[in-house]
This record gives structure tokens, sequence and C-alpha cells, in this order.
């Protein structure tokens, strides 16, 4: 059964947008950088230290392919100083952990006994797709605007409120995974709500980890 996760943001995914930057945007991606932006100047240092802290726990269980703490702790940092990497990582890491394999065959769970499908599509398009506004979309758009204007809109020192530099590799594959799954929710939108989920072609979308 597919679990959906806790979004800081509800809402409808809505029409996207396209920007001049080439990044698709919608309604749900507006409304948070909106609320990001009025609240830029009620940031902190111990806030942003805590951001910090809780993106190394978040490294640290996505490397060990822990995806669903690295989400969690990923997704906490929000609150503290939202930054473009912890909103790229959670997304990447929450759809990580639905694609992973859960059920191995063994002598006790024998192949044939194992559920043909693992993740139907009744709420995956939309979940899919809303998931990807609220997290992967907001950290490029982050990542896009801090890198051109600083992360105030001023000051081109990115370490303050974007809390590290985005490499341009990493953005690259995140861009690339991010249209990869906002094209794989616009298919399934299509698809009979009885479907079956292709995890391979999710697994595809997100590639190799982002961090090694």
């Amino acid at each position: 059964m597919f679990i959906i996760a806790c979004i800081l943001f509800a809402g409808s995914a809505g029409m996207p947008i396209v920007r001049a930057s080439g990044q698709t945007e919608s309604p749900d991606t507006r409304r948070i950088l909106d609320h990001i932006a009025a609240n830029r100047s009620k940031q902190t240092p111990a806030g942003r230290a805590a951001a910090r802290r809780l993106n190394s726990d978040g490294d640290r269980a996505y490397r060990r392919h822990h995806y669903g703490a690295a989400f969690t702790a990923y997704m906490n940092s929000y609150p503290n100083a939202p930054n473009a990497y912890a909103y790229i990582m959670a997304g990447d890491s929450h759809w990580r952990d639905i694609a992973q394999p859960r059920i191995q065959p063994s002598s006790q769970t024998p192949a044939q006994t194992l559920p043909s499908c693992r993740l139907d599509n009744h709420y995956f398009a939309h979940d899919l797709a809303l998931d990807v506004a609220q997290n992967q979309a907001v950290g490029l758009a982050l990542a896009a605007h801090d890198d051109m204007h600083g992360p105030d809109g001023h000051n081109p020192d990115m370490h303050n409120n974007a809390l590290r530099v985005i490499d341009p590799l990493f953005y690259k594959r995140a861009q690339e995974s991010t249209a990869c799954l906002q094209a794989m929710a616009q298919h399934y939108e299509t698809e009979p709500p009885t479907s079956c989920v292709d995890l391979e072609r999710l697994r595809k979308c997100l590639g190799p980890p982002l961090i090694k």
C-alpha cells in the first residue's frame, strides 16, 4: 500500500507553468517559494546551524540507503532554514524509498507468493506530481535563484541562506531526474487507477544516488 508523505503544504499539483529558465513550476511550487521569500528575514544563525546538522544527518542516512530516514532529516531542516539542497534531496530520498525493493524471495517466501503489483496507480500520479512540485521543483528554483542573485536576493555569498553551494553536475542530474518524474506523473494520469506502476521506470528516472 502506498504511503503518502507528509508535505509542508497541501493542495493540488495543478497545471505546470513553464518559466523562462526552463524549469516547470506549478502553483504549489510558487506558493512555497513565495512563503520562503516572505520569511527570509526571520532566519537565524541558530536555525541555519540546525538545518546544516539535519542535512548532515540526511546525508549519512542517504549514503547507507536508509532513504526514509534521509527524507525525514532533510524535510525537518525546512522550518529552520529552507535551502535548495534539502528540498532536492528530500524529494529524491522519498522516491528512492518507494522504489527500492523491500521483499526478496527466500525459502520462507517463495517468489510466486510475492505480490504481483507492489504499487498501483490509485494515488500514484497525483502524489508523484504533488511531491515533486513541493520538493525537487522548489529546490531547483531556489538553487537557480541563489546562483544568479545570491541566497537573499542581494548578497552573492551563497553560504548564507543556501547553506551549501549546489554543484553544477548535481544540479543537472537533479534537473533531469525531476523532468523524468514529472513526465512519469503525466503518463500515469492517463492510465487506469488499477494499473500497476512500473517501479523500474521510477528507478531509471532517479538514476544513481545523487551523493555517495
